[in-house]
């Protein structure tokens, strides 16, 4: 694989500046080295037995590789630290930015511990109490050159959180060989599709299917998966979640003045939360957020189904802490309350959204860990190589630019000269004519003045149809080369996005091998804020 860089804006403004270093939004973060977060890290203690002990389990129903306990086993030692960042569950682990989330992990994770000598463990912590199952319950694939969203049946109307919904393993796999056919079969396709049914047979839910692909892709690496909404773990938050719910207002105060510092600076918000948010959820089946009414003194749902003192809601979170799961706000807390983190990756909407967060860790006498950038790439075919050579276009271009306006160039360049002008032309002449012609019919009945114009209307209109027909005409004789444009901008700017918003991992496993991840992760990267293009 060969990999080049460019340098290119992420999807929202404060992530940009971040990447790029730039003033004043650094002042939104907690600026210092790994060194000196490893030597704040030691000085705090976690629970890092009962942690262990509940990942050692976790695992061992997805067969997990020597690797991975091997790291979980390190989190027991006291100087070990983590790398970690998440994503929801997605089929078929969703849109590639999951899994260069994973690469940018793992190389992160093994790049600091050769520097700083001590154990530092990859961690993947997946969403799984995300009930919003809209944004995961499909893959996209290419139809008739165009991107279509290719939606799992059994989830079309879920509303519960990822963790709690059964998989039909017959209906999924019956789907997953759908999404394969559209993919073109290869001299993999019966490989992959064995290996994604044999993570459908060690998985009960969505959550387990996302895992055990997971898992099987990077066993090498040791990734350590943690689920965010498993009973185990939920028992071992049971006391910070206590804490949460007693700091919700104080957690509420941090974070609105630490936006509106951000909003002096020229920065949009990104978290949106009522002042009333009490930032944690209660699930019995369906998830709802908790507030706070400060006059009636108790926390409630909005759909009146719970009310709770307190002293009431402590009780609850003692006696069924897998009933409670954080909000956008409190996540990053608890997570910096477990583990050891040493650095969390961030993709440009986390990025936006941490620097919200910074007045929050401080009011629990916190510094929030590094953010890192995760690495972001585009990957060319060969194929695709091929066609940007033939039309003239750098990657460059057919990233920022699009294929559109170079493409409309090209036909212009084409045409039979004058052709635009000799359109115009036509139409100033028979505007002129037809002037002429309404006038006459003044003359004779002025009441037909609003039949005249529509026809004028309706000539101008067969006039551009005419330019339209020969221009399309045109573009079906010039199919091999207009397709070449419609090619490049489907693989790398597919419906005007990122490549890796778009497309699945599968796709590519299936071209070039179930080894494509690994051969992807052990590329040289350099962390550099740079955009990586990576030729195949």
């Amino acid at each position: 694989m060969e990999v080049i860089e460019l340098s290119l804006p992420a999807t929202n403004r404060l992530a940009t500046e971040y990447i790029e270093g730039k003033s004043p939004v650094s002042e939104a973060f907690h600026s210092y080295s790994f060194e000196q977060r490893l030597r704040e890290l030691q000085k705090r203690t976690y629970a890092r037995e009962a942690l262990a002990d509940h990942l050692l389990t976790y695992h061992q129903k997805f067969q997990a590789s020597r690797e991975t306990i091997a790291n979980i086993e390190k989190l027991r030692q006291r100087e070990s630290v983590v790398v970690i960042g998440g994503q929801q569950a997605g089929l078929l682990t969703g849109p590639l930015y999951t899994i260069y989330k994973i690469i940018s992990i793992i190389v992160l994770a093994k790049q600091q511990e050769k520097q700083l000598g001590v154990p530092v463990v990859p961690i993947f912590w997946v969403a799984s109490e995300d009930h919003d199952i809209s944004e995961i319950n499909y893959v996209h694939i290419a139809e008739h050159g165009k991107v279509k969203k290719y939606v799992y049946p059994p989830l079309a109307k879920e509303k519960r959180m990822a963790a709690h919904i059964d998989i039909d393993a017959d209906a999924l796999k019956h789907w997953i060989d759908d999404v394969l056919k559209t993919y073109g079969e290869t001299d993999v396709t019966n490989e992959l599709r064995a290996y994604i049914h044999e993570c459908i047979t060690r998985s009960d839910t969505v959550t387990d299917f996302f895992v055990a692909i997971i898992l099987t892709l990077f066993a090498k690496e040791g990734i350590v998966v943690v689920d965010a909404a498993h009973p185990q773990l939920r028992a071992i938050e049971r006391e910070w979640f206590m804490t949460l719910a007693y700091e919700h207002k104080a957690i509420t105060n941090a974070l609105q003045t630490q936006q509106r510092h951000l909003a002096q600076l020229g920065y949009a918000r990104a978290i949106d939360v009522s002042p009333l948010c009490a930032h944690l959820f209660y699930d019995d089946g369906q998830r709802r957020l908790l507030y706070y009414d400060d006059d009636k003194q108790h926390f409630y749902t909005k759909d009146g189904a719970y009310r709770f003192t307190p002293d009431e809601l402590r009780q609850r979170i003692e006696s069924e802490p897998q009933s409670f799961s954080n909000n956008v706000v409190t996540r990053p807390l608890m997570q910096e309350w477990l583990f050891p983190t040493l650095a969390f990756i961030a993709g440009p909407g986390e990025i936006a959204y941490w620097a919200e967060l910074k007045r929050v860790f401080e009011h629990f006498h916190w510094h929030m860990p590094p953010i890192v950038p995760r690495l972001s790439f585009t990957l060319v075919e060969r194929h695709i190589a091929t066609d940007l050579a033939d039309v003239r276009m750098t990657v460059e271009e057919a990233l920022t630019k699009g294929t559109k306006e170079a493409l409309d160039t090209w036909v212009r360049t084409n045409q039979p000269a004058p052709f635009d002008e000799t359109f115009d032309e036509a139409k100033k002449q028979m505007a002129h004519i037809h002037k002429q012609l309404r006038q006459l019919g003044m003359q004779i009945d002025p009441h037909l003045e609003g039949v005249m114009l529509k026809n004028a209307e309706r000539i101008e209109t067969q006039i551009d149809y005419l330019q339209q027909l020969i221009t399309r005409r045109m573009l079906q004789k010039h199919n091999v080369h207009v397709r070449k444009y419609e090619r490049i901008e489907l693989s790398l700017r597919p419906n005007n996005m990122p490549q890796e918003r778009v497309w699945n991992i599968t796709y590519y496993m299936n071209r070039y091998g179930l080894d494509f991840v690994s051969r992807l992760l052990h590329v040289d990267y350099r962390w550099n804020g740079m955009h990586k293009i990576v030729y195949l």
